[in-house]
């Protein structure tokens, strides 16, 4: 009981922190992109230049795709879980700020690719993207999609775009299941054990939403 009520008013102060700070949070994610962009922009010239630096750019590069992938995972968290009828406060402040997320995730992800990948090949003529591995095509199609939900992350496009808005945005429901090829066709690992659970979880998540699972519990 205790636990329970120290846990609630823990998650109450950190939604209320975040109501109150929109504006600090806000220019916290712009320093974010800022910083992504920045190092972006390094990388790439230091893979163009073939400098010493290129191990730590492409560690960085690989890094970047990870923390993409957990910041998808996260923003996933809050729908599967309502769906499921969990309430958890703390996942409002995820879903305050998702959109500020999802833009983040984009970036790392872009950041990812570029880094690891094809700055090199537009740079050293490495084989054309129609001869890649499985598993990079796969990353490639899910970063094109990450990009239409990216460019469309504005107020003008959800006005102008209507229901239409929300069909695009369900493709992340696409793009988890093309990151875990992304990451399993590659080996099987800690992240792609990671995403794996939560495109299974969104897969469940959406059939209990509408009704097959209640309904089939409730026949029982």
């Amino acid at each position: 009981m205790m636990i329970g009520s120290m846990m609630r008013d823990f998650q109450e102060q950190i939604f209320q922190s975040a109501a109150k700070e929109k504006q600090r949070i806000w220019l916290f994610f712009l320093v974010v992109y800022i910083t992504i962009f920045m190092v972006l922009v390094w990388g790439s010239v230091v893979i163009v230049s073939n400098t010493p630096a290129m191990p730590l750019v492409y560690a960085i590069g690989v890094w970047s795709g990870r923390a993409a992938l957990m910041m998808l995972a996260l923003v996933l968290v809050p729908g599967i879980l309502g769906r499921f009828g969990i309430q958890i406060k703390v996942t409002r402040v995820i879903t305050f700020y998702r959109r500020q997320l999802g833009i983040t995730t984009f970036l790392l992800a872009f950041t990812h690719g570029m880094l690891v990948r094809n700055v090199a090949r537009f740079a050293y003529g490495w084989y054309p993207l129609n001869l890649a591995p499985a598993y990079e095509l796969f990353g490639s199609l899910a970063l094109s999609i990450l990009f239409l939900l990216f460019v469309t992350s504005n107020d003008a496009s959800v006005k102008r775009l209507g229901l239409w808005w929300k069909r695009i945005h369900r493709l992340a429901y696409v793009i988890v299941w093309l990151i875990l090829f992304h990451t399993i066709f590659q080996r099987v690992s800690a992240w792609s054990v990671t995403i794996g659970t939560v495109a299974i979880l969104e897969v469940v998540s959406l059939l209990w939403g509408s009704g097959l699972g209640r309904g089939r519990r409730v026949g029982t």
